[in-house]
């Protein structure tokens, strides 16, 4: 099989399962396998079996035969094109710079010292377990999507200020009641990262009193919507505060979420690529406290690099993707620091 390269020595990357490309198919670049099974399932108009896991399979080069129903979905949102494959023909398009992959360490005499194809699974191995992961522990109550509809009178402006009393009330419930067990699926989460039960039981413990707010920040930025009743409401406490009322600290905190996650959503990441987020962010070898900072610090950088590939796959025509989140880490750190204590106090206030 032959291997496609940009411009610069790259290899081009399959677009669907991250194989390497060789060549330009149906539309997008593809591997021989993808560009095959996508040929065979319109050709012959296969009717896969719908997906058990809600339509959310995570298709790579080590499971992409797992999922047919999800590998199709995948080809058709990537850009493979239908009417190419009945004939036989696609129209032209520019082709795209590679995406460089780093080449593993070789011995004085040139030889690899590890085997490229091992490593690359071992990655692909690490993404599928920490967004597998993300699945099993999202909080679904504990979102901003769908708080409307507990505030069905927020969308009328008019009647936001004779309301504000009792639909505060109902958020500070909301939050209070799901805070605690939305932090316990993010240690379910810590604990199912490859390597995090192999660190320094104390350093475990260390790393989810320093992360796991942070985490919840981004888990929450995820799902917000300018369109929920939700930010109505913040937005009128903010003209209050600006008046000099004085609001509660939980909207407060809720007016900070709200921020970043109304810019966060401007990444437009993928839930793959949140998850790989949030374990970077879990594993961060600066936290004060820590007995083994290097051995954390190695396995964070292991979840940069896979982070770094599917950003690189899945953004292709936008490289800014990448240090424009890593940019973010300085953001929530400041939102921990300065709402922690906050949150501390209201969930206190209300034992």
């Amino acid at each position: 099989m032959s291997v496609m390269t940009g411009g610069y020595g790259y290899a081009v990357l399959c677009r669907v399962c991250g194989d390497k490309a060789s060549g330009f198919h149906y539309g997008v670049h593809a591997c021989e396998g993808c560009k095959g099974f996508f040929r065979r399932s319109i050709q012959q108009n296969v009717k896969y079996r719908v997906c058990t896991k809600g339509d959310e399979c995570l298709i790579m080069r080590i499971n992409r035969n797992r999922c047919q129903y999800c590998r199709l979905k995948k080809c058709l949102h990537v850009g493979m094109s239908k009417d190419a494959v009945r004939l036989g023909r696609c129209p032209k398009k520019c082709k795209p710079q590679g995406m460089p992959i780093p080449s593993p360490p070789k011995s004085p005499s040139g030889e690899y010292i590890i085997n490229p194809e091992e490593t690359q699974m071992k990655m692909e191995q690490l993404i599928l377990s920490i967004h597998e992961a993300q699945k099993k522990t999202l909080w679904d109550c504990f979102t901003f999507n769908g708080w409307s509809e507990y505030f069905p009178s927020i969308i009328n402006r008019n009647s936001i200020a004779t309301n504000t009393q009792s639909q505060t009330k109902l958020i500070t419930d909301l939050v209070t009641n799901n805070f605690t067990p939305s932090i316990t699926r993010i240690i379910g989460f810590a604990k199912m990262i490859p390597g995090f039960l192999n660190l320094d039981k104390d350093d475990q413990i260390m790393l989810l009193k320093g992360g796991s707010l942070e985490v919840l920040l981004v888990r929450l930025a995820q799902v917000i919507s300018v369109k929920d009743g939700m930010c109505a409401l913040i937005e009128y406490h903010k003209e209050l505060s600006h008046d000099g009322t004085k609001i509660t600290p939980l909207i407060e905190i809720i007016q900070d979420v709200i921020e970043f996650g109304l810019k966060f959503k401007q990444l437009e990441l993928t839930n793959c690529e949140v998850a790989l987020f949030t374990a970077v962010i879990l594993l961060s070898a600066d936290r004060p406290g820590l007995l083994i900072p290097d051995q954390i610090e190695t396995l964070q950088l292991q979840i940069v690099q896979a982070l770094q590939s599917q950003i690189l796959l899945n953004h292709p025509n936008d490289r800014l993707v990448f240090p424009r989140l890593m940019m973010k880490l300085s953001d929530i750190r400041q939102f921990s620091v300065t709402n922690s204590d906050r949150m501390i106090n209201v969930m206190d206030a209300r034992s």
